[in-house]
């Protein structure tokens, strides 16, 4: 069994700073406000706390104003382990007190004051420092969390989201063109999946930017759009053979059953893979990973909604099924995948 270490504010108002520092409409405070986290060296509670801060390289330097109305910093006045939220992930390092007066106060406080030249600092305000280890070193989680702490959770609510967003294209087209030309009908569709697929590369590339270096969202995004219509481009085909496709001879349409259920299955998965192959060893399982999660979302999908799509339904009702099934989709794929991209991550 895995024990999540709580941490708790010390204080109403910390606590709800901390809330907006994590919510999706605070990009603007987390530029210089970020969250600590440490073990108390007495009291052995585990403490969240927001900080305003300063950073160079792999130093971030905190300034405790007014200290002695307060007491925290106190706990760094010998070196301890100390955690702070950075670059959309959790970085440990040491923590100790750069005490006024010392030439290691001059150095830090330099790198405070370049951060914030209209502030006035006064020389007997002590500075908390945080040496962090470099990059390819960083553990993975605050202390006592378990590596990627948090990372599934995060990636299943992203690309949840992300998926019934963008499914939501090809579900309203789809509704509106179950009348229209054949042809008319299959450029709409792909055009949607082009939509599909980029709402959906977007959602997860902002996971991904913070656990795997170096990934490029602009490319992340492009590959996942041409995976999902080259899904879309077989998925269409039904479209245009029409009645005809039921004449197919068994010999024709099994094989071509197979071969387009495989290109639907691995299409976002080989696309992403060509990405991800750059970044990460055992990128390779990232395409089973899909295939499988796809199969295990289509077959949720397909079970949802045809008991429920009926003919002569209104486009609202066609639409809401629809959705609902992009819904459950949605949630399967992204939870196989999550656990999948928490396996490769552990095998670097």
């Amino acid at each position: 069994m895995t024990i999540t270490t709580r941490y708790e504010a010390p204080g109403f108002s910390a606590s709800v700073m901390l809330k907006m520092l994590h919510s999706p409409m605070a990009a603007g405070l987390r530029r210089n406000l970020t969250e600590l986290r440490y073990q108390g060296r007495l009291s052995g509670r585990h403490i969240a706390l927001p900080v305003s801060y300063a950073r160079s390289d792999n130093t971030v330097v905190i300034r405790v104003a007014r200290a002695h109305t307060k007491s925290w910093w106190r706990n760094f006045c010998a070196p301890r382990p100390i955690s702070v939220w950075l670059d959309g992930r959790w970085r440990n390092g040491t923590g100790h007190v750069a005490q006024p007066g010392s030439l290691e106060h001059e150095e830090v406080g330099a790198i405070y004051q370049a951060e914030y030249p209209r502030m006035e600092i006064p020389v007997t305000d002590p500075f908390v420092v945080i040496e962090l280890p470099a990059a390819h070193n960083l553990p993975s989680g605050p202390p006592g969390a378990p590596p990627y702490h948090g990372l599934w959770r995060r990636w299943c609510t992203s690309v949840t989201l992300g998926e019934l967003l963008g499914f939501a294209a090809p579900a309203v087209v789809g509704a509106l063109v179950r009348d229209a030309a054949p042809a008319t009908a299959a450029v709409a569709l792909l055009a949607a999946g082009a939509v599909e697929g980029t709402v959906l590369g977007w959602f997860q590339a902002r996971v991904l930017r913070s656990v795997v270096p170096g990934l490029r969202s602009g490319a992340w995004i492009l590959a996942t759009a041409i995976g999902a219509v080259l899904a879309w481009s077989i998925g269409v085909i039904p479209v245009l053979a029409g009645d005809s496709l039921g004449n197919w001879p068994p010999a024709v349409l099994i094989p071509a059953a197979v071969v387009g259920g495989t290109v639907i299955l691995l299409s976002i998965g080989v696309t992403q893979w060509s990405v991800l192959r750059h970044r990460l060893n055992h990128a390779g399982q990232w395409i089973w990973a899909t295939a499988l999660a796809w199969s295990a979302g289509l077959l949720a999908f397909t079970a949802f909604t045809t008991p429920l799509w009926q003919p002569g339904q209104s486009t609202l009702l066609v639409t809401a099924i629809g959705i609902g099934g992009g819904l459950l989709m949605a949630a399967t794929m992204a939870a196989i995948t999550g656990a999948f991209l928490l396996r490769i991550l552990r095998a670097q």
